[in-house]
């Protein structure tokens, strides 16, 4: 069982004596307490017009180690994590948790893939999927939850006789980008688009002038100003405090399957060739 002082009642405690930016901090928490948990300590204190060392101190005052532990506490006591899977009073009569459960991922799931095909920049598929046909090596990258799409990828471009290089160790990463030459392509995945290590592999690519497809959700991302062709996925504002990503991977998985059909479909004959080896 946590220990934590329950967040709501912290505040009420201390309410009457906030002034200045604190009741600014306090009001916020209090009306809109999913913003905590999406924002950062920066942006969280952009929101309230103060700075990060405020939003601490108010922190603090609470009875928390910092702004991580209050944000922690607000999604444990808020269950923010399930609110998107908890059906109204009304509809829970007629329905099972089960089903309601379902009948919900199955929504954000649509609303995902929806929205990516919406938004598709042809362009920038169109010029993925030709560098993949003159490629003489695809080094594709994904941290995290990416991973999975980034793997999915290389083994289906693989089976299609693309010579394509996917590991999951960064350390890698860092070794086998000296590879790459600007015959190649770098295929990055990044939900945010700010990992660390993916933006490091771009600007590498960058100063070799190996082209950079970036499979991403924020069109203002850092791996979208730097990919030569960004793909947007869509974003539907995932919590970082999550069970895990879902409508992020639904929409890679998307662009996966997209990248591979069209690129079998610019030579059937032979990708038919490379399957029926698999196969057989």
């Amino acid at each position: 069982m946590s220990t934590q002082p329950n967040y709501r009642e912290a505040v009420n405690k201390v309410y009457s004596s906030l002034k200045g930016k604190k009741r600014i901090i306090a009001d916020r928490l209090l009306s809109e307490p999913i913003l905590m948990i999406e924002k950062s300590i920066a942006d969280f204190a952009k929101e309230c017009h103060c700075d990060q060392t405020t939003v601490v101190r108010f922190a603090q005052m609470l009875g928390y180690s910092g702004y991580a532990e209050l944000k922690i506490a607000v999604a444990r006591q808020s269950e923010a994590i399930w609110q998107e899977f908890t059906p109204d009073i009304t509809e829970a009569r007629h329905k099972s948790k089960e089903k309601d459960v379902a009948s919900s991922l199955m929504r954000i799931h649509c609303e995902s893939i929806t929205g990516t095909f919406r938004n598709l920049d042809q362009t920038a598929i169109r010029k993925t999927v030709s560098c993949l046909g003159k490629a003489h090596r695809v080094m594709i990258c994904g941290s995290g939850s990416s991973a999975f799409a980034a793997e999915d990828l290389s083994i289906k471009l693989s089976r299609q006789g693309i010579q394509t290089c996917f590991y999951r160790d960064q350390e890698m990463w860092k070794t086998f980008i000296g590879y790459l030459e600007s015959s190649d392509l770098l295929i990055l995945f990044s939900n945010s688009g700010e990992t660390p290590a993916i933006i490091e592999l771009a600007e590498t690519a960058l100063r070799k002038k190996i082209p950079v497809a970036g499979i991403v959700s924020f069109s203002g991302s850092t791996l979208a100003r730097l990919a030569n062709f960004p793909i947007l996925t869509e974003n539907r504002g995932e919590l970082p405090i999550r069970l895990g990503a879902m409508t992020s991977r639904t929409a890679q998985f998307m662009i996966v399957d997209l990248l591979t059909i069209l690129y079998s479909m610019g030579d059937k004959k032979r990708s038919w060739n490379y399957l029926e080896k698999s196969y057989v």
